[in-house]
């Protein structure tokens, strides 16, 4: 029985060694085998791409919160949902109006009031009343001085705001610069974006500020025109001074009714820009103010809040072996079968954290997209492809003609009718083809494999090792 064991073994060993030696010899020996009947390719220049394909979920990098002013009231009304699109300017929601239109009523009676003096004259002024009216053009006086202080108390706060928020979104956009891993990078850009969202909303509140002490600036201004202009009426008897002073009571008559209709505008919430609803913070019934709540995909609050439209991202899962050949910045092919479109991209961030799925390791991968096409929405579906490499004016073989036996990587060059084995040195492995950088000419013309047999194209006769010695071994 030992006997037997020991020959099985060494025929073997002889076998395994006589096929090392017949494929070591085809690749050095330059003397050709006859040519079997396979297919073949020409070698030629042209393009290697080589690209990591996934799928993904579209998003949007920017959201907004949308709320109304404060003390609005009560919600009356929401006229979207979660998942709507909607366009700049479009209703969202309503609050109570009743208070608003009352004060509009007021101010514009004030108005009919104010033109219906127009037609008035004044009666001459006692003693007792040109001191009155020279102690009402000292208070107006001293409120025009105090609203000016106001308006430069408000530019000066802007000042020093813009310079503290501009030296935040500078050290940022600094930090942003100098990460180096895409984990830091991708912290970096976020914090980039909050320093640059909090520079607008504090600069938009201290410009504001600034309107509204101008605004305060206008109405002493213009209650100060009204009562000089009342005094010279009342102190000379005019009646040319009568229709100035009926006129400054029309003008400011005029302004309050324009600020009573703009507080009636706003209780309705409309949206600034085209986007996305990704959230609503209140209910009818509720308080307009609540607007604390935000997003499950995003700290942004508002009574409203929704994505912007104009920045689109489709973040991907990507295997672990894929995931080592994508970086940042590379570019990328988004397609959206729903729609029949296509759009570019750039990959801008990387999760270092891994995901397991199905038994696979993945990494997410996140596309932003340069042309984004129209109709699209927020949670369509996306195939994503990533170029990982391309060159350009190489020589190119399909990669079903090149076969490895250990260290030695070989194609099977047809001439004449004969197969001889050469001997190539590989670059860029592509989708369907690769890279030939030496062992081959532009024309050569390659067999391409036809069976999955050992590396390198070599089999034993009859797809297993001669003589039966399989099924010995296994006796």
């Amino acid at each position: 029985m030992r006997r037997r064991y020991v020959l099985i073994n060494g025929l073997l060993v002889l076998a395994l060694v006589g096929a090392g030696a017949t494929a070591v010899l085809a690749v050095g020996d330059p003397s050709p085998t006859t040519a079997a009947a396979t297919p073949t390719a020409t070698v030629s220049l042209g393009t290697v791409t080589a690209t990591v394909s996934a799928s993904g979920n579209l998003s949007a990098e920017t959201t907004i919160g949308v709320n109304f002013p404060a003390n609005s009231g009560t919600v009356t009304a929401i006229s979207v949902k979660e998942g709507d699109t909607v366009t700049a300017g479009q209703a969202l929601a309503a609050a109570d109006d009743t208070s608003a239109k009352l004060s509009l009523a007021s101010a514009q009676a004030n108005l009919a009031s104010a033109k219906a003096q127009l037609a008035s004259t004044t009666q001459n002024q006692t003693a007792r009343e040109k001191a009155s009216a020279a102690a009402q053009v000292r208070s107006a006086q001293v409120a025009v001085n105090n609203a000016s202080t106001g308006v430069r108390q408000a530019q000066s706060t802007y000042s020093r705001d813009k310079t503290t928020q501009d030296a935040l979104v500078k050290a940022a956009q600094d930090a942003y610069n100098t990460a180096v891993d895409a984990a830091a990078k991708a912290t970096a850009k976020s914090a980039l974006t909050q320093a640059k969202n909090t520079r607008s909303s504090t600069l938009l509140r201290d410009s504001q500020a600034i309107q509204t002490a101008r605004g305060q600036v206008s109405s002493a201004s213009a209650a100060l025109s009204n009562t000089k202009a009342s005094t010279a009426v009342n102190a000379q008897g005019a009646r040319a001074g009568s229709i100035a002073s009926a006129k400054a009571q029309i003008a400011s008559a005029q302004a309050q009714v324009d600020q009573a209709q703009v507080t009636l505008d706003q209780t309705t919430l409309r949206a600034p820009v085209d986007g996305t609803v990704i959230s609503i913070a209140g209910t009818v019934g509720g308080p307009s103010s609540a607007g604390s709540a935000s997003s499950t995909s995003s700290s942004t609050s508002g009574f409203v809040v929704l994505s912007s439209m104009s920045h689109l991202q489709v973040t991907s899962m990507v295997a672990e072996a894929d995931a080592a050949k994508v970086a940042l910045g590379q570019p990328a092919t988004v397609t959206f079968s729903a729609l029949n479109e296509t759009a570019a991209g750039t990959v801008t961030a990387m999760d270092l954290a891994s995901t397991v799925n199905n038994n696979v390791v993945e990494y997410g991968v996140t596309v932003s997209l340069a042309d984004a096409p129209k109709d699209l929405r927020l949670g369509q579906t996306a195939s994503v492809s990533i170029t990982t490499g391309t060159k350009a004016d190489v020589l190119t073989v399909p990669s079903s003609a090149i076969s490895k036996v250990g260290p030695l990587t070989t194609v099977t060059v047809r001439k004449d009718g004969k197969d001889t084995p050469t001997q190539v040195q590989t670059g860029l492995v592509g989708d369907s083809g690769t890279e030939i950088t030496s062992g081959l000419s532009e024309g050569d013309v390659v067999v391409l494999s036809t069976s999955s047999g050992v590396p390198g194209g070599f089999t034993f006769p009859g797809g297993g090792l001669p003589g039966g010695i399989s099924r010995g071994l296994g006796q």
